[in-house]
């Protein structure tokens, strides 16, 4: 294996995958979107890249440290192949640092995540509005500090070209502040969970047999693009700490602004994410054909679908789900261990965490059980467009999420509740 080589850690005890004691989870551009399009919404409200840029930056600059320390790389430019081989791995785009100094700079690309794939999938942004690459701008302005040995905080960023903006590259402007942001580090792994990937009675569905097929599937980035595209969508794996910490710190933006009266709306938003989330992910996986040759010979009832895809969440890194009573078309209750969003805030002190449990779980396995028994995955092919998102999500949702338990809460272990409305 190179010195440049990317190698993902899976944590089975933990349902986790780890790069540079940073847990990533595989996502979907439909989700990465949504999600960043409502932060954004609000940026008449309070200035939405403090929380998008500043807190990619704040993960990738604990990343890369860790990561040079595990591979011993004390060179700049063996440092800025990882970070460029990084990037790739987990489907950001294709960048290159060679023109990067510990001054900064500026870094140009034609393919970079969410610029290209919102401009492929979404009508053209309104004039004047900014790029749509946060994530990047922030993640690798968080990778320069630590390549150049410089604190936390001490390069500030710019993104001065945009594919949604008809530019014919994305580019971001990098240099050096006088006085540094007030960023501070990742929770990392958080306050993580151990336990065991519960096997059901009554079924075929060999839980942890297909969790490790998974894990051995290559999501590989194109050579060129470095874009992951499989399941019928575009994927990343971003830190999952980026997803929770933006979630987050936006509700809390939000109530600063307008009080308690606000967190309703907010969390509304973070539940639909998660709809969006298993509507085009999860949806996606059970119809490609990796479910096809791993999953489904093993499902007999529409029972069997929940528990396969149960399987598949610890693999991609989102933690270990178990359903405590055989599903009905009514009711699903699960228990959630070393979920990804609630690990990481279970980590900041109680007295700075507006969240006290995970909004988008609960859109997520209403969404499932939505595909499930309502739009019946297990019993035809489906056309995931705006039509049938509507009709399962929009029009009326047919399942609500309740968490009955939060390890937020100090009420015990997560467990989500799911009811027929």
């Amino acid at each position: 294996m190179t010195e440049t080589a990317i190698q993902f850690v899976p944590k089975v005890q933990r349902g986790a995958v780890v790069l540079g004691g940073e847990p990533h989870v595989v996502h979907c551009h439909y989700y990465n979107h949504f999600l960043q399009t409502s932060i954004e919404d609000a940026a008449d409200l309070y200035p939405v890249e403090e929380v998008l840029v500043w807190t990619a930056q704040e993960i990738a600059h604990s990343l890369f440290r860790t990561l040079f320390a595990e591979k011993g790389a004390q060179d700049v430019a063996l440092r800025k192949q990882i970070v460029e081989e990084t990037f790739r791995t987990c489907g950001y785009g294709s960048v290159k640092l060679a023109s990067i100094s510990a001054e900064g700079g500026e870094v140009h690309t034609p393919y970079e995540h969410y610029a290209y794939t919102y401009a492929a999938t979404f009508p053209p942004r309104p004039k004047g509005k900014r790029g749509v690459a946060y994530f990047s701008q922030g993640y690798l302005a968080g990778a320069i500090e630590a390549i150049y040995d410089l604190p936390l905080g001490s390069v500030g960023s710019e993104q001065t070209a945009c594919l949604t903006q008809g530019d014919p590259v994305v580019s971001w402007r990098f240099f050096r502040l006088d006085k540094p942001l007030p960023l501070r580090p990742s929770p990392g792994e958080g306050a993580w969970e151990e336990g065991q990937l519960h096997q059901p009675s009554g079924t075929r569905v060999p839980m942890a047999a297909i969790r490790d097929a998974v894990l051995g599937l290559p999501l590989t980035p194109d050579p060129e693009t470095g874009l992951i595209e499989a399941f019928g969508v575009v994927l990343t794996r971003l830190p999952g700490n980026y997803y929770t910490l933006i979630s987050e710190r936006h509700l809390a933006r939000m109530e600063k602004a307008f009080g308690p009266e606000v967190r309703p709306l907010v969390l509304d938003m973070l539940i639909e994410s998660g709809h969006v989330c298993a509507f085009n992910t999860l949806g996606g996986i059970m119809q490609s054909a990796e479910w096809d040759a791993v999953v489904r010979p093993y499902l007999d009832t529409p029972e069997d679908w929940m528990y396969g895809i149960a399987a598949v969440l610890p693999a991609i890194g989102w933690g270990m789900v178990q359903c405590y009573k055989p599903p009905t078309p009514t009711a699903c209750e699960v228990g959630l261990t070393n979920w990804y969003e609630t690990t990481a805030l279970a980590s900041l002190p109680g007295e700075e965490r507006h969240l006290d449990h995970s909004p988008f779980a609960r859109g997520l396995f209403a969404g499932i059980m939505a595909l499930v028994y309502q739009a019946g995955i297990h019993q035809q092919r489906l056309t995931f467009d705006g039509q049938l998102y509507r009709s399962l999500f929009q029009e009326g949702r047919a399942y609500e999420g309740e968490f009955v338990q939060s390890r937020l809460r100090q009420e015990g272990p997560d467990r989500v509740r799911l009811t027929r409305k």
